[in-house]
């Protein structure tokens, strides 16, 4: 799109002046303003695109494989998909991922078993009777699954044969109901418990001792369902999403808005219940393939490496979400949905202290001027707000009571802004207060450790590239020094 802008500005260039030839004696040659040609206006496909781009934040596991596989038919790259289709053969052994949560399946496609002191429960039902009877029910069974640990559900995504294959099987074997989206259970053998598809609102059900949140997503088929589960991670409560769809339906706007609709109402759900990690049943699709096979190198850590983060997680479903807006309007050029902007909030460094908190609110376009950032304690009480400059800072200077170092938690907000065209998401960031000194000094030492670094290496820090340009050079090393205090003797 820089290209086209770059073009149009030529163009616009060119037409600024014309030379024309003047009658009379001389011949004259003057010069006469010619009239300006309208300046180029990208279409909505065009900003979504870029919006898509920008929106990974240069993270490179944002644009692969979030960004790469959401955006696949918008880049006209669904070779992608069909390249990990290939690898439905490769089988992958069954995977502690979580305290009670266990992945069993191939490199393609796979399935989610939870476990408690009541018994399991499964998410998909494999490829096929085979392999339900050669892989999944041998994993079941090393689970305990018996009379003292029944398999008390089975909840399908969605009822393509890659998910529901094995259904007829796992229930014959088991006796357990496997609940499934209702536009997606006619005609099915395995007669499904259905999940009403009509309801586009989450809800709470209870099986096996759990309660899984619900939420029809239509598009990739007409029944998708996500599960929201919460889960164990060294003994704190997490909260694992399982999509219910990858795909867009190529060449059908209709199931194309029904999908960017169920985009928006997962990125508010999983807001709205502060998830901490995802997976599809297809584990290239958002990564969890990657981060199943760490732990199947490195053993399961604590945190799990499965986890990602609330934050991280809303950026890649907003990616997801402005990929298929662009897919829409590429079918559909009338359609102008708005352009979504995931913002970023950096505690800057040095802060929060206790006279003093600031933080710059930026997003891939570059820094947000002329937004409120509230400060706001763990007890929800309101430290102060600010509104950002020129270069997105908010800093309070003052606030009503001196932080406690080492003891105040401090998040900052920026609630989100929107219009008919633009919607910039919330974002927040959490950190402890300190002593202003030891801040500077830890923020200093960390500055000079990752010189040199640029946005999207792994020692790259946005909070300490003071100057936002996406490197962490001398200049920043230099205006973090400048926030030791006098007196203060960093260590070496």
């Amino acid at each position: 799109m820089k290209t086209m802008h770059r073009a149009a500005a030529a163009l616009v260039a060119l037409a600024g002046l014309t030379v024309a030839a003047c009658g009379g004696d001389g011949g004259e040659m003057a010069a006469t303003a010619a009239p300006q040609a309208p300046a180029i206006q990208p279409t909505n496909f065009e900003l979504q695109m870029e919006a898509s781009r920008l929106n990974t934040g240069g993270d490179p596991r944002m644009v692969h494989p979030w960004r790469a596989f959401y955006c696949n038919l918008s880049d006209d790259n669904n070779a992608i998909v069909l390249a990990e289709r290939q690898r439905n053969s490769i089988r992958m052994p069954l995977t502690q991922i979580l305290d009670d949560v266990w992945y069993i399946g191939t490199e393609y496609v796979g399935q989610y078993v939870l476990r408690n002191e009541q018994g399991l429960v499964m998410i998909d039902a494999g490829n096929s009777a085979a392999e339900m009877n050669n892989f999944n029910l041998p994993a079941l069974r090393s689970l305990g699954l018996g009379t003292g640990m029944p398999l008390h559900a089975v909840l399908v995504t969605h009822g393509h044969g890659d998910h529901d294959g094995g259904a007829a099987e796992l229930k014959s074997a088991t006796g357990a109901p496997i609940y499934l989206g209702s536009a997606d259970a006619s005609g099915k053998a395995y007669a499904p418990t259905a999940l009403d598809s009509s309801v586009l609102t989450p809800y709470d059900i209870q099986v096996g001792g759990r309660t899984i949140t619900v939420l029809s997503t239509p598009g990739h088929t007409a029944g998708a369902t996500g599960f929201v589960v919460r889960a164990k991670d060294g003994g704190k409560e997490v909260r694992l999403f399982v999509s219910g769809g990858s795909s867009l339906v190529a060449n059908n706007p209709g199931l194309v808005r029904a999908y960017l609709a169920s985009m928006e109402s997962t990125y508010a759900m999983l807001k709205a219940l502060k998830v901490d990690t995802a997976s599809n049943p297809h584990t290239y699709w958002d990564g969890s393939r990657d981060l199943i096979k760490r732990i199947q190198s490195e053993g399961l850590k604590s945190p799990s490496q499965f986890v990602i983060g609330n934050q991280a997680l809303l950026r890649a479903m907003a990616i997801g979400r402005t990929c298929t807006a662009a897919y829409l309007a590429k079918q559909d050029p009338t359609a102008a949905p708005s352009v979504w902007r995931v913002s970023e909030l950096d505690f800057l460094p040095a802060s929060p202290a206790p006279g003093r908190v600031a933080a710059r609110l930026s997003n891939g376009w570059g820094p947000v001027a002329g937004q409120t950032v509230s400060f706001k304690l763990d007890s929800g009480a309101l430290l102060c707000s600010a509104v950002t400059g020129a270069d997105g800072t908010a800093t309070c200077a003052s606030t009503s009571a001196p932080l406690r170092a080492g003891v105040d938690r401090v998040t900052a907000e920026f609630a989100g802004a929107s219009t008919a065209a633009v919607v910039d998401l919330p974002s927040e960031a959490a950190a402890a207060s300190g002593d202003t000194g030891a801040l500077a000094c830890r923020d200093l030492a960390q500055a000079r450790a990752a010189l040199g670094t640029r946005r999207g290496d792994s020692g790259y820090s946005a909070r300490l590239d003071v100057d936002a340009d996406g490197v962490l050079g001398l200049r920043d090393v230099d205006a973090i020094a400048r926030l030791v205090p006098s007196g203060t003797t960093c260590g070496a």
